[in-house]
């Protein structure tokens, strides 16, 4: 069974919605901890969700032919989850939607979520991670080089600066970390801003980089399964606006 469940279903436009008390963000303390490398991979990326006052979760509850279906919703962009309750659930009730926040987790609560949820043998429950859109494009472009258009990206794009010769990954020096990592992106113009850079710095190697676009559930599953060393050193960067977002929570440091 795999681990995270895919973006199979949209997220309800339709249907009610309630808050989840059994598994509100104050709770993930209290969970038992996966993997500790997976952790540690995910746990850089901020992802936004829905909750009341007390960090419950909003709940969209729909109807899957027979079967009720309950969703809770995690979007990989801070503006998607704004235009979620703007054009959602505000239209649908304003006042309940009023006492809404939009609260950021880390992948890695995410992940831990469905870890545990998944241990449910008959859970309705799906945490849904929603995507940028402009990504999934983009990704899909990439996925169309040959100029036909029936093949649509599935799951949450991260793309990855490798060298063409030899499947081996760019590689770049992180400071605090004294060592180098290889660079997952969320978003493409990152792996190209890196990409250019290392043309400049070696253009005789620059015919032989390309971009690869992953599955951000699928290198997750290889995270989970694979003894090869190299995945101890994947980093995943979040996207320039979760960057910002990160960067809004430092506190100013007074001018001497």
């Amino acid at each position: 069974m795999k681990l995270l469940v895919r973006w199979g279903l949209t997220l309800g436009l339709t249907g009610s919605v309630m808050f989840a008390g059994i598994l509100g963000i104050n709770n993930l303390q209290a969970l038992a901890l996966p993997q500790e490398q997976i952790v540690k991979t995910l746990r850089e990326v901020p992802i936004f969700t829905l909750t009341n006052p007390k960090g419950e979760f909003i709940v969209i509850s729909t109807k899957n032919q027979s079967k009720t279906i309950s969703q809770i919703g995690f979007f990989i962009s801070k503006k998607d989850a704004q235009t979620f309750l703007e054009n959602r659930l505000k239209k649908e009730n304003s006042q309940l939607a009023s006492t809404i926040r939009i609260k950021p987790v880390s992948l890695a609560d995410y992940y831990k979520l469905v870890v545990e949820n998944n241990k449910k043998k008959d859970s309705n429950l799906v945490f849904t991670l929603v995507p940028t859109q402009q990504q999934v494009n983009l990704a899909t472009t990439m996925l169309n080089t040959t100029g036909k258009t029936d093949k649509k990206f599935e799951g949450i794009p991260l793309f990855v600066p490798k060298f063409k010769q030899g499947s081996s990954y760019l590689t770049i020096p992180i400071p605090q970390k004294n060592e180098r990592v290889i660079p997952f992106y969320f978003e493409k113009e990152q792996a190209v801003a890196l990409l250019e850079a290392f043309k400049k710095a070696k253009p005789q190697e620059a015919a032989n980089t390309e971009i690869q676009v992953l599955d951000l559930y699928n290198v997750i599953e290889t995270l989970n399964s694979s003894n090869d060393p190299n995945t101890n050193k994947i980093f995943l960067f979040p996207s320039q606006e979760s960057i910002e977002f990160i960067r809004s929570l430092v506190p100013a440091q007074p001018k001497k």
